[in-house]
């Protein structure tokens, strides 16, 4: 079985056993300016989507003294947005503590739970409780772990083989605790307002869109940069999106929403679609691109 594949049951396991709702998520991005000290170190990934308050992910290169070889491998993390926890039907880090609050179990007692069944690691100060499970018992016994670290408006997500690390939850959020330096100075910075913030947008979406991008993620980091919008009104915002170049549409997804198109084809040429929501609240939703077919003369 390959590691893609064991990852694969081990998620959907989760996903069945806690709960099983769908996963959503809140639209909250910031940079996050996270420094890993060795041996953690940040993993390369096609895309993050920021906008949605996903943060950059890590993995160990090599064990740290107090971790061993195979608890390190075991171990991924990402270091997402405000209180936002990446776990089905936990949206928040006050929802994910809640649901871990269970009484633990010590490692003797972890180590015995029936495979498929749910259980508690024990946390400390910001390290929460771990929820659990043990897929395989036995001599190939293998399991799948998530805790979280509470810091000031980010949240640390990570993810462990309870057995690998001998059911130690602490030992694994003070590991990463120590090695992961994280730089809120953006907190500091005044948030613009939906106009400016709509109108940066713009002039550069265009000249990500005129360059023709052969790599869709180009356009997604720009909707990185400027997304999410708060304390907008639909007619501002359709007085400005009508301003580039690539305007193409408004239309009402259902009477609280509104979409807004721009789209870069031309005859004969593959171009890019982009589009988000606004909400009557103001604020904006699923920011997103894709390629739209190629269109006759």
């Amino acid at each position: 079985m390959s590691t893609n594949q064991v990852h694969r049951i081990l998620r959907s396991a989760t996903l069945a056993l806690w709960l099983g709702a769908v996963f959503v998520t809140v639209s909250i991005a910031r940079d996050i300016n996270v420094r890993a000290l060795a041996p953690l170190e940040q993993v390369k990934v096609i895309y993050l989507d920021k906008a949605k308050g996903i943060g950059p992910r890590f993995r160990f290169a090599s064990a740290p003294p107090e971790l061993s070889s195979p608890c390190a491998s075991s171990i991924s993390v990402n270091v997402n947005d405000g209180n936002f926890v990446d776990y089905p039907g936990e949206r928040t880090l006050e929802e994910f503590r809640s649901k871990a609050a269970a009484a633990p179990l010590n490692p003797n007692q972890a180590g015995i739970s029936p495979a498929q069944a749910p259980y508690t690691l024990k946390g400390e100060g910001q390290i929460s409780n771990a929820m659990c499970i043990n897929i395989f018992t036995g001599a190939n016994a293998r399991g799948f772990c998530t805790g979280t670290v509470a810091g000031q408006s980010y949240t640390t997500i990570y993810n462990f083989d309870p057995v690998a690390c001998l059911y130690d939850n602490v030992a694994v959020g003070r590991s990463l605790e120590k090695r992961l330096l994280i730089d809120n100075d953006y907190e500091h910075e005044p948030e613009l307002d939906c106009a400016t913030k709509l109108k940066q947008f713009v002039a550069d979406i265009d000249d990500v869109l005129a360059g023709r991008p052969h790599n869709i993620l180009q356009v997604f980091d720009a909707l990185d940069r400027h997304f999410p919008l708060h304390g907008c009104s639909v007619d501002v915002v359709s007085s400005i999106m009508k301003t580039s170049k690539y305007f193409q549409s408004i239309s009402q997804n259902g009477p609280k929403m509104h979409v807004f198109v721009l789209n870069s084809d031309a005859p004969h040429i593959e171009g890019v679609e982009v589009s988000f929501a606004l909400t009557d609240t103001g604020d904006s939703e699923l920011p997103g691109a894709g390629w739209s077919p190629v269109s006759s003369p």
